[in-house]
């Protein structure tokens, strides 16, 4: 029997499947996230004969083939098209990662570049088929905590927190031309002081009570006096927010005791004077928190309490509505009080002179006085949605917080050939990838889907080089035949 008929049948074997790839490309050119394949075909040898001429010293081969194999196929990686859509949750990466998802009944892990991600009644970021998208825990802060993947879950109602740290906000200026009152202070009299704001504080309910802080400089060049007030129980008397443990000092007036702390500031620069400020004030407290040292004066907490400013003696932290005042601040102190915020600067600074990056400073400018506090009262979630660059994803409450909750996680694998297709847009891999937090090379685009990289054009010309390849197969069969008919009539 002719070798050409078997090799005639491998290649309408191949032709047939490459045009079964050709035609779920083509399927699949709205398919988000679809990446095209290609068979990759090799030939197959049957027999070779070498043979030696022994006057030239040549070598030569007859070489037999026996057709052609589909040994696999290959996916085009290129990144597809980016459509918007308007949808906050709808992602895509620029870059060669694959967003992580998880069976949240058996556990595994599936890989995607299909960002079609929607909020699921219990608050999971999920695919249409229900699996959970894998990403880092922030804090409010936006740093990440821990190490651990985790299931983006957004909270649906945020419960209240009571304020525990007060902190300056860049650029805060106390005016170096202020004239020292001489006054004692006296909180119903402006010339006892030289500024004064009003900050809102949360009890452990969500409840809302107001704080005034005062500036009063001192007599002594680039110092200056805060006195920070409230009356959160109720009872008609002010209380001092700064505990007579933690105070650098106190001034009486109208029978009245109010305590105060001390910044101190650095004339060459305006800078808070970081080892004058620490010698004056028993609060104040340096931290080392990662790759930083935060700087921060302690008001109160529950061993040092507020006082009255009238009786002088110490309160509870129970508020008017029922709550209690003071809270934790993650990574800086671990009872429940409330701290003020003065600066930061790099762990490896060993300069004890100045807080570098002091939040507050001293010029010869007008008063700008900017505070925060990280208190807030209950909020129902109103909306989600993902930052682009490094997916951060944030809730948006009716209390008016945007709280960073998660970083969305990216997998990047050396080979992307490793990956095995699960249908719906899922792959599968026995290899364990590279997981990286999305940003850098790996950016997600929000509000934004991949689409297919189909090339309609390019799959057009396939189909019609497959089919003529099919052709010429089915060619080469019947002209074997004709061939083989003119051997047997041989012998007619």
């Amino acid at each position: 029997m002719l070798r050409s008929f078997f090799n005639a049948v491998t290649g309408m074997d191949a032709s047939r499947f490459w045009i079964d790839i050709t035609s779920d490309n083509v399927s699949n050119v709205n398919t988000v996230g679809f990446k095209a394949q290609r068979p990759l075909f090799q030939d197959v040898i049957s027999q070779v004969t070498i043979g030696l001429n022994v006057v030239t010293g040549t070598l030569k081969s007859t070489t037999y083939g026996a057709g052609v194999v589909v040994d696999s196929t290959q996916k085009f990686w290129t990144i597809g098209n980016f459509k918007q859509t308007g949808m906050n949750t709808d992602l895509a990466i620029q870059g060669r990662g694959l967003f992580i998802l998880k069976d949240p009944i058996t556990g595994a892990s599936f890989y995607t570049r299909d960002g079609q991600f929607r909020l699921s009644r219990d608050g999971y970021m999920v695919t249409s088929g229900g699996f959970y998208l894998q990403g880092f825990r922030l804090n409010e802060k936006g740093e990440v905590v821990g190490t651990g993947l985790e299931s983006i879950h957004v909270q649906q109602q945020l419960p209240p927190r009571a304020s525990g740290q007060v902190n300056f906000l860049q650029p805060t200026n106390l005016n170096a031309e202020a004239i020292a009152p001489t006054a004692a202070f006296d909180p119903n009299s402006t010339t006892t002081y030289n500024y004064k704001y009003t900050i809102s504080v949360y009890d452990s309910l969500g409840n809302e009570y107001q704080a005034d802080v005062y500036f009063k400089k001192e007599a002594t060049a680039n110092r200056w006096r805060v006195f920070i007030l409230s009356d959160y129980d109720g009872d008609g008397n002010l209380e001092n927010l700064i505990s007579n443990a933690y105070r650098s000092g106190f001034e009486t007036s109208g029978g009245n005791t109010y305590n105060y702390q001390t910044i101190v500031f650095d004339p060459a620069t305006g800078k808070i004077d970081q080892d004058d400020t620490q010698t004056l004030n028993p609060g104040f407290q340096a931290v080392t928190l990662g790759s930083k040292t935060y700087f921060f004066l302690q008001m109160f907490d529950t061993t040092n309490l507020p006082t009255d400013v009238t009786t002088g003696a110490a309160n509870s932290l129970d508020t008017s509505s029922g709550g209690t005042l003071g809270n934790t601040v993650e990574g800086l102190t671990t009872v429940p009080g409330m701290i003020l915020t003065l600066g930061d600067e790099v762990a490896s600074d060993t300069d004890a002179n100045l807080i570098q990056n002091s939040y507050v400073n001293q010029f010869a400018a007008d008063f700008v006085i900017t505070l925060e506090q990280d208190g807030y009262a209950k909020g129902d979630l109103i909306d989600v949605y993902v930052l682009s660059e490094d997916g951060s994803v944030v809730g948006v409450y009716s209390n008016g917080k945007s709280l960073p909750l998660y970083r969305v996680a990216v997998a990047v694998f050396t080979d992307p050939e490793e990956l095995t297709k699960k249908g719906a847009n899922l792959y599968t891999s026995i290899t364990t990838p590279t997981i990286l937090l999305a940003g850098g090379a790996e950016k997600v685009r929000s509000g934004m889907l991949e689409m297919s990289n189909v090339d309609i054009a390019k799959e057009f010309i396939n189909l019609i080089t497959a089919q003529r390849a099919y052709q010429a197969n089915a060619r080469v069969i019947t002209t074997s035949n004709t061939i083989l008919d003119e051997t047997v009539n041989l012998v007619r």
